[in-house]
């Protein structure tokens, strides 16, 4: 059966998420960009010196003064023992114990059976553990193992590569799911290629102070403010 195509009127009339929604629906492959606002509205947070950091690594802050995870996963520490105890503490509270959050429960159902896609700059590996698969997760900067184990990153750029020349000229969205405004890692490139592609629908998913899209491809950007929380559990009710 032949999908209804919405009149133009039909169209301006839809809400934000609504717009969102529909394009998912109609792409023929979704590019997803995350980073750390994603981890955050799981309630993790490498940055931060909250209550699960003083709760998980409390006695490394009063010894060393290490305020986050990311400090201490990059700290000098004068006895290496104590190094690696950070470090296997941190697979062991943010990998092995981890579970499924309904954040990446609803990814996954927006998601739901198109191809896609995944660049992060997380390095939990949260989303294989969440059902995504680990040939379609490229971890740019690691993964928490890498670190620990002191091995090499691996490089998906060829699958990536190869992900958006075969998209190329099709209905592609990004979806950008909690990428700060001036981060160059992932979200210029993908404003980028949002740019270059006739048919892509750039998503962006953050709070106010740092949802950005630049004027050249508003016209094909949706901008969805607030709680990633909320806004993925509303797309997913959008879709269902």
């Amino acid at each position: 059966m032949q999908k209804k195509r919405l009149t133009r009127q039909e169209y301006i009339d839809m809400t934000e998420i609504q717009r969102a929604a529909q394009a998912i629906r109609e792409a023929d492959a979704l590019l997803i960009g995350a980073s750390n606002g994603l981890s955050i509205a799981e309630g993790y947070h490498i940055f931060a010196n909250n209550e699960m950091f003083r709760r998980q690594f409390g006695d490394f802050q009063q010894k060393y003064g290490i305020r986050s995870v990311i400090e201490g996963c990059f700290f000098h520490y004068p006895c290496e023992a104590d190094r690696r105890e950070f470090l296997h503490r941190l697979i062991q509270y943010w990998v092995t114990d981890y579970h499924p959050s309904q954040v990446m429960k609803d990814l996954l159902a927006v998601v739901g059976d198109k191809d896609y896609f995944i660049l992060t700059s997380n390095a939990d590996t949260h989303l294989e553990l969440s059902g995504f698969a680990s040939g379609k997760v490229f971890e740019i900067e690691g993964t928490f193992e890498n670190i620990v184990l002191n091995t090499p990153i691996v490089d998906k750029s060829r699958e990536a590569n190869a992900f958006i020349d075969h998209y190329h000229s099709k209905r592609l969205v990004i979806l950008e799911l909690g990428i700060g405004s001036r981060n160059r890692l992932i979200k210029l490139p993908l404003m980028q290629l949002a740019a270059l592609e006739p048919q892509a629908t750039y998503i962006t998913l953050n709070l106010a102070q740092e949802l950005y899209f630049p004027d050249e491809i508003a016209y094909k950007s949706i901008g969805l403010v607030g709680d990633i929380t909320v806004t993925l559990r509303d797309l997913r009710g959008e879709l269902a």
